[in-house]
Formats: C-alpha cells, sequence, structure tokens
C-alpha cells in the first residue's frame, strides 16, 4: 500500500481559499484585505491562487453564494401550494441569517460591501419576494410596511445581538494591562463564523419579534 498522501482536490483547495479569506476580512476587513495576504496565509502563490479565483470579487462572491442560497430557499417557501406561513418563513429567514448569513459578520466593518451585495439581483429580489409572500395577497401600503419592519427584526436581531456577544468577548478577553487588542476588525476568542451567529434562545426570540412587528 502506497504510504503517499493524496493530493488535495481542487474543490477542497477552492474551501481553504474561501475559509482563509473569511478570516481574513474579518479581521482587516474587505478592503483591506489583499489576494496577496490570502495567498500568504495559505502558504501558496498568487498564480495558484488566481488559478482558482481570478479575482478579490469572485471570493467575496463565492463567499456569499451560500447565504443567496439559503436567501432564495426562504423565498421559494413563499411559492408553495399552499404557502407557508408567516411563522415558517420568518423562521427559515432566521435560519439562514444566522446560519450561512453568518458570513455577513465578517463585513460589519465595511458596510458598503453588504450593501453592494444585497443590491445585486439574486438577494434583493430574494428579499422582494419575501416582503411581498409576508404582507399577503392584495396587500395594503401599511401590510407592506410591517413586513419589511419583520425582515429588518430579523436582520437587525441576528446581527445586533451578534455584535454585542463579540464586543462582550472582547472585553472578557482583553489584557489586564489595558494594552489594544489590535485592529478593529480582529476576530476576538471565540468568534467563529461557521457556526451559527446566536444560540437557540435568541434565534427564537428573534422570530417572535419579527411575528409582532407583522402583527401576528
Amino acid at each position: 500500500m502506497s504510504g503517499r498522501v493524496p493530493r488535495a482536490s481542487a474543490g477542497d483547495t477552492r474551501d481553504r481559499i474561501l475559509a482563509v479569506a473569511v478570516q481574513l476580512f474579518n479581521e482587516q476587513g474587505y478592503a483591506g484585505t489583499s489576494i496577496r495576504d490570502i495567498a500568504e496565509r495559505l502558504g501558496m502563490t498568487k498564480a495558484a491562487l488566481y488559478y482558482h479565483f481570478a479575482s478579490k470579487d469572485m471570493i467575496l462572491d463565492a463567499v456569499v453564494q451560500p447565504f443567496v442560497e439559503a436567501f432564495g430557499h426562504v423565498r421559494d417557501l413563499s411559492r408553495v401550494d399552499p404557502p407557508a406561513s408567516a411563522r415558517a418563513i420568518i423562521e427559515g429567514l432566521v435560519e439562514a441569517m444566522a446560519g450561512p448569513g453568518a458570513v455577513l459578520f465578517a463585513f460589519v466593518n465595511d458596510p458598503s460591501v453588504i450593501h453592494r451585495q444585497i443590491g445585486k439581483g439574486d438577494i434583493a429580489s430574494h428579499q422582494d419576494a419575501i416582503v411581498a409572500a409576508l404582507a399577503g395577497p392584495d396587500p395594503t401600503e401599511l401590510r407592506i410596511l410591517r413586513a419589511r419592519c419583520a425582515v429588518g427584526c430579523v436582520q437587525a436581531g441576528i446581527l445586533g445581538t451578534a455584535l454585542a456577544r463579540r464586543a462582550l468577548a472582547r472585553a472578557a478577553s482583553a489584557p489586564s494591562n489595558g494594552s489594544s487588542l489590535g485592529a478593529a476588525g480582529a476576530v476576538a476568542a471565540g468568534d467563529k463564523v461557521d457556526q451559527p451567529l446566536v444560540p437557540d434562545d435568541v434565534r427564537q426570540e428573534v422570530v417572535e419579534a419579527a411575528l409582532a412587528a407583522l402583527g401576528c
């Protein structure tokens, strides 16, 4: 039996690139991270990285894609027959934000990145469809407003709570001599962008708050 270690597949390499890119975006911000930074963290050449991703924007798109797909699944709940309930749609939205949406946490110091991604066709159209589903058939302006508030409640509830939890974690792990923790975007101890941003009890509270905003 050969003792050779099998070479990593192209898919494995892409996954490693994306994981390291998210770490660096979290630590340094998207604008502050270069292709060279990502390649050096991985221990590969820029040319090798460019074989998988032709630009940093392509890496960003690939990083956000799982969230886009999860958002799309929530949108699809409004297209089943009979339509899913408002609770089911909001629960799906909460899970998308707290799970795949955790990647957005890497860009909290780069709001322009989030706005640019949300402004792209898929995310924007998914959100419009979710709002329309929550507003119901033949909605009034008030009903549409409440639906938008419900979606905003989920987004702010998940990301806002995650930000507060990270701030507490950083304060708890701050050096006792008062020295700086480093760059503002540095990852605090316990930050893991591949895990849900908030625990189950918080997610449930966000669901109830969103339903209340909707008027349910």
